[in-house]
């Protein structure tokens, strides 16, 4: 029985560590970009249109329940969602202290079937005028 289990968790070991090669392995087809934008929590603003300072502890209540931020480049209006670099890994920690704020974003962009994603690398507050 014990030998068994043994040999389970073993053959599942091999699967996780070949599955995250593969991954790693994938050529990365972002472009790098540079998007300035509010900070929004996309189920409130996609739904109700919310978004703004009067909007900040709903948003950073939903974050922390999970929901996760999208930047609004709000001249364009185009909403970008935040995704991870790592497996796991929360896309909202950057952003926490600058939800409903505009900020500019360095990072790599994807887009599939008309859906934007930012991978940020790097995050900065707008100064105020």
């Amino acid at each position: 029985m014990a030998k068994a289990l043994i040999s389970h968790l073993f053959i599942i070991s091999i699967t996780i560590c070949f599955s995250s090669d593969q991954l790693l392995a994938q050529e990365d087809t972002g472009k790098d970009v540079i998007v300035t934008g509010r900070v929004v929590d996309t189920a409130c603003y996609m739904r109700f249109g919310q978004k703004g300072e009067s909007h900040r502890d709903c948003a950073l209540m939903c974050a922390r329940e999970g929901q996760t931020f999208g930047i609004l480049d709000e001249k364009s209006d185009i909403l970008y969602q935040i995704i991870a670099g790592e497996p796991g890994a929360d896309p909202n920690k950057p952003f926490m202290e600058y939800a409903e704020e505009i900020v500019i974003v360095k990072g790599k962009l994807y887009e599939k079937s008309q859906f934007k994603a930012i991978l940020p690398l790097e995050v900065k507050k707008v100064p105020d005028p």
